[in-house]
């Protein structure tokens, strides 16, 4: 608002208000502050969240020395039996590369034996010769090749652990059976054992039969028994 004055020569002048007495100055200065207030502030928040997301990358990402050690001592060997899993300490590979060309009809072969033994002795139930605490079991690693049609039964075998442990195979496996002339099949027999302590050898006895019209044929039925020195 402006006022008009006369000197003492008479002259009349037009006194204006001086810019930062007028009130809206003031209101627009307000509002700008307010306004600069405002975008700091969320200047700072958006800081602190993109700080706050970049540790929790970083550690994310992050693996520690305790974070290693409880992942190696969790971790177990497995073998599974018959459906079941056990939990073993150590595995023993014996190589055998045995052959037996006793019966003319097939050739049975084991390329190898391993000894594992348990975390712990387990109860096994075996279904031919009872329950009974077991160490750890034997997987032998066979091959039957056919000269003619015959069934040839591994799975089905009894198996003797040094000349005085005896066991029935009865642990699922069931890859071998009728085998047609000229087809090899492979596959594995699990037993399992008592005592792992002193495994030396490994007597097998196996059954195999081939269908004939000849009454006469003493051949069509054999059993296969040999030994397996560890």
């Amino acid at each position: 608002m402006s006022k008009k004055i006369q000197d003492e020569e008479g002259n009349t002048y037009v006194q204006v208000k001086p810019w930062y007495k007028k009130w809206w100055i003031w209101v627009l200065a307000v509002i700008v502050l307010l306004f600069a207030l405002g975008l700091a502030g969320g200047n700072k928040k958006g800081s602190s969240s993109s700080n706050s997301n970049s540790t929790s990358e970083a550690s994310g990402h992050q693996t520690t020395n305790s974070e290693k050690s409880t992942e190696s001592s969790t971790t177990s060997k497995k073998i599974t039996v018959d459906y079941q899993s056990y939990n073993y300490s150590k595995a023993k590979t014996y190589s055998t590369n045995y052959t037996d060309t006793s019966w003319n009809a097939a050739t049975i072969s084991v390329s190898k034996v391993v000894l594992y033994t348990l975390d712990s002795p387990t109860t096994y139930k075996s279904a031919n010769d009872g329950t009974f605490k077991a160490q750890g079991f034997v997987r032998l690693y066979f091959s039957v090749k056919a000269n003619r049609d015959v069934s040839v039964y591994p799975t089905q075998g009894t198996y003797i652990y040094n000349g005085s442990e005896q066991h029935e195979a009865d642990s699922g496996e069931s890859w071998d059976g009728d085998i047609s002339n000229g087809v090899t099949k492979t596959g594995t027999v699990t037993v399992p054992i008592k005592d792992t302590s002193s495994l030396k050898s490994i007597r097998a006895k196996i059954d195999g039969n081939y269908d004939t019209n000849d009454y006469d044929d003493d051949n069509s039925s054999h059993t296969f028994d040999f030994t397996l020195n560890l």
